[in-house]
């Protein structure tokens, strides 16, 4: 078995034969060469406990390895190390540089602060037939600021030496925003538009590229640690650790994780739900005033996760500045694990980011059970936040007197607030949902046609969607009209609600149907015609049994529940697209009903 002390060789290894695999090898899924690139992008920490902790050198690639390769990487991982592994990716600590490298890194910034402005001076003088580069009255090109003590230390005593950083290597990283860059230039902010900066209520605004010398000082130039004026060229916004709170980082990248999609515009309301969405808009409102902490649970598949993420939206909307967190149990655990790893200073950072939240959202809360040590700072997370007047929102599949894993204290702390249910929508409330989502695709279904569907299910909203999208799919591939009869055709064996179907009924089927046996299914081959119907079967169980994808995961191997949403995500997308797999997909589904029946 691998050791902790093993871990960064196997991974190493693992990376060069994976990098360098030919795209129909067996043993490595197919990847794109982008996804090579983050793949060597990345540091292996520590594996314990099955958990195999990696670090990426910035926020970009963390995010776009967790959407492209993190199921693939679990995967390979597991068969690798012989055991299912749960992958915690996080963005690698930038560790300050010695005292005396940083001095002779700093003896390059005049040279290059100088090169910036002879080479706009250039630029200006080409476009002004060699007129000297004036500002316009009133709005002089450069502006004075305060430096950081370091950066006058280093700029005192460097001597020319090593010039591979920047001017800009003292400065804190800004924000990435919505389009990402390489990862060369994401600390940098832009060199030709003002960067934005917090205020000190924590408002963003847009600090000033230039500025009078009349003019009174900016207020978002911190005067505490004043030492030697630096001169910057106009275009250039210039940052110092005092006026780019590490809080603006994690507001950026706590909006990351709020799902655009899910909003209370989007929402559809009706008899079954009205009373949570009211609760959710309530507290969106008045966070840590209306229902503190506020509890809904449901069965899965019935809205909970959309109004989470609604309240994120909307809490924002109506105060920008507020400090708020989406996080599963699973991410949160995840977390922890890597500040434990990180030693006192990650840990202290960790037990910040989220004691200091306005508003804290947790989705599914149940996956706390049986994780003592996360249960334990949760417990003290909750209680910071409750005795501050700060709003937490919590869900899960069951309500918290059902939660008997849990410890005692922490239920009765989530029954101390507003406790309330999704139920099961009824008709007109499923064929709403089914009008609204059709909307959002930019599909015209007919009403006959979506109250057709709606009356075919009525226990799972994620059910109904996906009838629709088949619908949809099916009708765009063969050219026909979206009508009753082409929707019989796609949804006829829809099941009423007494037949149930388990995820072991789904593994049988896909057994048979693909032959391959459980072994195999639920171990770590790689094996093309092994990996497909893997990955059929999450989908499928995902899509019939409601159940989490962490269970599903534990069903298939005991794998990550990362793993299972690369799946789901996967297949979803090949239904849609590629014709030989939608009608496996029918088959499938046709077989596993009729199985169903027969129970």
């Amino acid at each position: 078995m691998t050791t902790p002390e093993d871990f960064p060789s196997v991974w190493a290894n693992l990376v060069t034969r994976w990098v360098t695999a030919d795209a129909d090898s067996a043993e490595f899924p197919e990847i794109t060469p982008r996804s090579r690139s983050l793949l060597q992008q990345l540091d292996p920490v520590v594996v314990v406990d099955g958990i195999a902790v990696l670090t990426a050198p910035s926020n970009w690639v963390c995010n776009e390895t967790k959407k492209k390769i993190s199921g693939d990487i679990s995967e390979v991982l597991e068969r690798e190390l012989g055991y299912p592994v749960t992958l915690s990716l996080s963005v690698k600590e930038r560790t300050p540089e010695p005292a005396a490298e940083r001095a002779s890194e700093q003896s390059h910034e005049q040279g290059v602060q100088q090169g910036v402005q002879q080479g706009l001076q250039r630029d200006s003088e080409t476009a002004t037939g060699q007129e000297e580069l004036r500002p316009p009255a009133g709005k002089p090109s450069v502006t004075r600021v305060d430096a950081p003590p370091q950066v006058v230390a280093a700029r005192q005593d460097g001597a020319d030496g090593d010039r591979r950083h920047s001017v800009f290597s003292e400065l804190p990283p800004v924000p990435p925003g919505p389009v990402h860059t390489p990862d060369l230039w994401e600390n940098m902010a832009d060199a030709t538009f003002p960067g934005p900066v917090d205020t000190a209520g924590g408002a963003v605004g847009v600090q000033p590229s230039v500025r009078p010398s009349s003019e009174p000082p900016s207020p978002f130039t911190d005067h505490s640690a004043v030492a030697e004026p630096v001169t910057v060229t106009a275009g250039i916004p210039v940052t110092t650790a005092a006026t780019a709170p590490a809080a603006a980082a994690t507001h950026a990248d706590d909006e990351n994780r709020l799902n655009p999609k899910y909003t209370f515009d989007t929402f559809v309301t009706g008899p079954s739900n009205q009373f949570p969405a009211a609760a959710c808009r309530a507290v969106a409102e008045n966070p840590g005033k209306a229902y503190n902490p506020l509890f809904i649970y449901g069965q899965p598949g019935l809205g909970k996760t959309h109004l989470l993420h609604a309240i994120g939206h909307y809490a924002r909307e109506l105060k920008p500045t507020i400090r708020v967190r989406y996080v599963s149990s699973e991410e949160m655990t995840n977390e922890f694990i890597n500040a434990i790893q990180g030693g006192p200073l990650a840990l202290d950072q960790f037990k910040r980011n989220y004691r200091n939240l306005d508003l804290l959202i947790v989705d599914d809360i149940q996956f706390l059970q049986g994780k003592e040590s996360t249960q334990e700072e949760f417990f003290h997370t909750f209680n910071a936040l409750y005795q501050a007047n700060h709003q937490i929102v919590l869900s899960s599949d069951r309500p918290p007197s059902q939660l008997t894993t849990l410890e005692d204290r922490l239920r009765t702390r989530f029954e101390g607030g507003l406790t309330t249910d999704v139920k099961t929508p009824d008709l007109e409330t499923r064929m709403a949902i089914l009008a609204k989502k059709s909307q959002l695709n930019g599909a015209e279904v007919p009403r006959d046609v979506l109250e057709f569907i709606a009356s075919r299910n009525e226990s799972s909203i994620r059910e109904l969607e996906g009838a629709l999208t088949r619908v949809v799919a099916y009708c765009s591939m063969t050219g026909e009209p979206i009508t009753i009869s082409a929707a019989e055709v796609v949804v006829k064996d829809i099941l009423p609600q007494d037949v149930k179907i388990t995820s072991e009924m789904v593994i049988e089927v896909i057994s048979e149907h693909f032959n391959v046996s459980l072994d195999q299914l639920t171990g770590p081959s790689k094996v093309r015609k092994i990996v497909t119907a893997r990955q059929f079967g999450m989908f499928l169980t995902r899509e019939y049994c409601e159940m989490s994808t962490t269970k599903i995961g534990e069903v298939y191997g005991g794998r990550d529940h990362t793993t299972v949403m690369h799946a789901e995500k996967k297949m979803r997308k090949a239904i849609q697209e590629n014709t030989v797999i939608f009608e496996q997909f029918q088959e499938l589904t046709q077989k596993i009903k009729s199985r169903a029946r027969q129970r």
